[in-house]
């Protein structure tokens, strides 16, 4: 058996929401030739739509590691204090950045902040596939809380101010124009696989990893074998092996070149 990590977006699904049909049979065709197929993204659960489940997978890794789900069942869960969580609120109003904060049962923007294009065109996204958002709760409703967050900036944003004050609680992934993803400090998508891993009882040479954006990176680099799709440049330097883009079969053409298919 052999043991395939896949990322989301831009690996499975384009930002623009297109599901490649031979993405689908792809990773039907490994899982029914005996691979394990566990998903790891960014996404956090709810944000993980109907469309990917049903393509069948064994597990999920969510929020780049923060939370772990096998066999149905949920392994492990970490989020923020509601006090880290209303620091965050507080630090992305004074640095004019436009946010989106994940959770594992909803998604909040802020109305408090800016709403640059990247944002607006990602709630357009969800409010087309009637995934619900939200303004962020009052401050009154003191057990809100949230795991990981995504920032938009832009030459207005005071980023300086803003990574120094998420220093020591998250990680700053710089995903390229304009657009940063902030991470728990001690966690990545590579922490729970490597759970997985043990769990499973998969050795690296087992296992391969399938990304296209720094944030896959820590997955490629412990897996065996390190796979970057063809829109992914930022990540080529740290794959194994660079397969075709999304929209012209990248997935499958990957797993088929190393017999998973």
């Amino acid at each position: 058996m052999q043991y395939i990590f896949f990322d989301i977006d831009g690996t499975i699904v384009s930002e623009d929401g297109y599901l490649p049909e031979s993405a689908v049979r792809a990773i039907r065709a490994a899982r029914e030739k005996g691979n394990c197929t566990i998903v790891n993204t960014g996404r956090t659960s709810m944000n993980v739509d109907s469309a990917i489940r049903d393509i069948g997978f064994d597990g999920y890794i969510y929020g780049c590691g923060t939370e772990m789900e096998y066999g149905g069942k949920t392994l492990f869960h970490h989020t923020q204090s509601p006090e880290v969580s209303r620091e965050i609120v507080q630090l992305v109003r004074k640095t004019n950045a436009a946010v989106l904060y994940e959770c594992t049962e909803t998604i909040h923007y802020d109305t408090r902040t800016r709403m640059l294009p990247g944002l607006k065109a990602l709630l357009d996204m969800y409010q087309d596939k009637e995934t619900p958002f939200y303004d962020v709760p009052p401050e009154n409703q003191s057990d809100w809380c949230m795991d990981k967050f995504v920032i938009w900036y832009d030459t207005e944003t005071d980023l300086t101010a803003f990574q120094a004050g998420i220093s020591g609680k998250f990680d700053f992934i710089d995903r390229g124009n304009g657009f940063a993803e902030m991470v728990p400090s001690g966690f990545s998508k590579a922490t729970a696989m490597a759970q997985m891993m043990k769990m499973l009882e998969a050795k690296p040479e087992q296992v391969y990893a399938i990304g296209d954006s720094l944030n896959d990176r820590p997955m490629l680099e412990l897996a065996g074998t390190g796979i970057a799709m063809g829109g992914g440049v930022m990540l080529h330097p740290f794959a194994d092996y660079i397969t075709a883009g999304l929209r012209e079969d990248g997935l499958e053409q990957a797993l088929r070149h190393f017999h998973l298919i």
